[in-house]
């Protein structure tokens, strides 16, 4: 009796190798040579930390990146998550020219993605343009930057404290300031007060 060829074990679709080796992208990493093709001159450096891709800008041209990563149809970051701020005032390798960094979180709904967008800003002249003419819904959160920071966002159409009393001189998110406060909780003014 001669053995018969055993048919060929057909594994489930989740076991096949794949029939292209394409390149598998992380929930949040995106092509950076796309990026930098479409990115040209707007950017610094492209990197990916902790899953997410970063493109770093200088604060001249972060207005200008935004418009492409909302505007180009192979991108399409049409929405803006968050816009903040961080104070590298006590880091070990500080530098005045580097005293906060923006930061611009936008997200694609056709693509699913999100990408972070950064800028230094020095600690003389803390101003950057504003968002605003790219991403409508960015007025509102510079408003709370420039409240906590002091970070002024030139051409915004309404800066002013969102959070704090206009009367209030100080920018509690910077590092200088002391974490119990000033005393200034017992000296605001009360709303009964105003009247």
């Amino acid at each position: 009796m001669t053995d018969a060829p055993k048919p060929e074990k057909k594994l489930p679709p989740t076991h096949d190798k794949p029939t292209k080796t394409a390149r598998v992208l992380e929930e949040n990493q995106l092509d950076h040579d796309l990026l930098k093709s479409k990115l040209a001159g707007k950017f610094s450096e492209i990197v990916t930390e902790f899953k997410q891709t970063i493109i770093k800008s200088d604060r001249a041209n972060v207005v200008e990146a935004l418009k492409i990563l909302k505007h180009d149809p192979d991108l399409m970051f049409n929405m803006i998550v968050d816009v903040t701020a961080v104070d590298n005032m006590r880091r070990d390798d500080f530098e005045p020219e580097r005293r906060f960094t923006m930061v611009y979180i936008v997200y694609s709904a056709s693509n699913h993605k999100r990408v972070r967008i950064t800028a230094d800003v020095p600690e003389t002249d803390p101003r950057v343009p504003t968002a605003g003419g790219v991403y409508h819904g960015a007025t509102w959160i510079e408003r709370e930057v420039y409240d906590m920071f002091g970070i002024q966002f030139d051409g915004h159409p309404d800066l002013r404290r969102v959070l704090l009393p206009d009367y209030y001189e100080h920018f509690p998110l910077r590092k200088d300031y002391p974490l119990t406060g000033r005393g200034e909780r017992d000296n605001f003014v009360r709303a009964e007060e105003l009247e």
